[in-house]
């Protein structure tokens, strides 16, 4: 596969990220989340909420950034809210790979457009939470430098709280190395 295009998240991409998310939740949640909410609710409810973040009262700092194979398909995605938290700094509040397309780079490449976007001045740590249930992600953060910190759980989501980590960049401009 060609490097994928990453551009800018539009207003227009609400149902196509809806898509990719439930898609994404789907194959990374089954046996974690109620299947009856993967298989019957989880694309009704990301419509709502990506409809409400990119075409309603969106955080003004808020932005997104998409990746697109060579036939303008999403393939993955990330949101980010900057200066979200007042010590563990910027949130990726979604990073997101199309899970036939796992491995192949796009979730680095992603979370390095995010701090090219955020600028050589953001002093700021980047950080996202993850599922503790969720090995594949969890090894992909670590093999990125992430430090895991702050155990806790989950907001109510498919009728259920679970056990997730904090996984953080303190400097986030070492993703933007080789190695990362």
């Amino acid at each position: 596969m060609s490097a994928p295009l990453l551009r800018p998240l539009r207003a227009d991409d609400a149902d196509a990220v809806a898509t990719l998310h439930a898609t994404s939740w789907r194959s990374a949640y089954r046996g974690i989340v109620p299947d009856d909410f993967l298989d019957h609710e989880v694309f009704a409810e990301r419509q709502a909420v990506w409809r409400e973040r990119l075409q309603g009262s969106a955080v003004a700092s808020a932005f997104g950034i998409v990746a697109e194979d060579a036939t303008g398909q999403m393939i993955g995605f990330a949101y980010v809210l900057p200066g979200h938290d007042p010590v563990c700094g910027t949130l990726v509040d979604n990073l997101h790979v199309h899970p036939e397309l796992k491995g192949g780079g796009i979730g680095r490449k992603l979370l390095q457009a995010v701090v090219r976007e955020l600028g050589p001045d953001h002093a700021q740590p980047l950080y996202l939470w993850v599922l503790d249930q969720n090995e594949p992600a969890k090894r992909f953060y670590a093999r990125l430098g992430a430090e895991f910190i702050d155990p806790g759980t989950t907001p109510p989501f498919g009728g259920v709280c679970l056990p997730e980590w904090r996984c953080i960049w303190r400097e986030p401009s070492t993703l933007l190395s080789d190695h990362a």
